[in-house]
């Protein structure tokens, strides 16, 4: 791959600079399934680092073009002509996406809280999680987003957008249960059960 379209991340998903955001989805599963290692037909053509190489290029950019936030921070770059390779790359795009929704500015959150028994048994006995029931966790708990994204190292601008349950701003279905995982895990909660049930509420979104 050209050093110039390293960072295409239209050319990567084999898309135009115009295609509607379903298209964009479409393709990242299409690419996908093409350069899986479940695909053999592709180490006929990549060796096995490449085709690794190539599915993380896959992964970022479906990050960057599958939310639309970031894929207008793209754009405005990558149209301009006059951005750097630097200014292309993920961590970049990620890192001005910041400048658009900045991380606030609060105070640190108190070391402890008090525990209220009763929510204490809610929590435990808990077997629907959703969004809503994660971010009343976190605030029971007096984590601020800043705070728990500083302990997960997920942009707090993803962990509004798990607590809120909104696709349009999230990363692939892989990511976002990573992030549950993760945001589950600094909660002190059983991980595996609270993923398991967000991801199902959360594909189930809008059917």
């Amino acid at each position: 791959m050209e050093a110039t379209s390293r960072y295409n991340y239209y050319e990567i998903l084999e898309l135009t600079a115009n295609a509607p955001q379903h298209e964009v989805t479409t393709a990242y599963e299409r690419a996908r399934a093409t350069y899986s290692g479940e695909n053999p037909a592709i180490y006929t053509i990549f060796s096995e680092q490449e085709a690794r190489q190539l599915l993380v290029l896959i992964e970022e950019a479906y990050q960057v073009l599958g939310n639309k936030i970031l894929r207008n921070i793209y754009d405005q770059r990558l149209l301009s002509g006059r951005s750097s390779l630097n200014d292309l790359t993920y961590e970049s795009i990620l890192e001005a996406s910041k400048q658009v929704f900045p991380e606030p500015k609060v105070e640190k959150p108190a070391a402890a809280y008090k525990k209220d028994e009763a929510f204490e048994k809610e929590i435990a006995s808990r077997e629907n999680w959703d969004g809503a029931f994660l971010k009343k966790v976190r605030e029971y708990k007096q984590l601020s987003t800043q705070r728990l994204s500083e302990i997960t190292k997920i942009n707090s601008y993803y962990v509004t957008a798990v607590e809120n349950m909104d696709p349009a701003n999230l990363p692939a279905v892989v990511f976002v249960r990573g992030y549950v995982v993760q945001i589950a895990k600094a909660l002190g909660l059983d991980d595996k059960k609270v993923a398991d049930s967000y991801m199902k509420n959360f594909k189930g979104l809008g059917k």
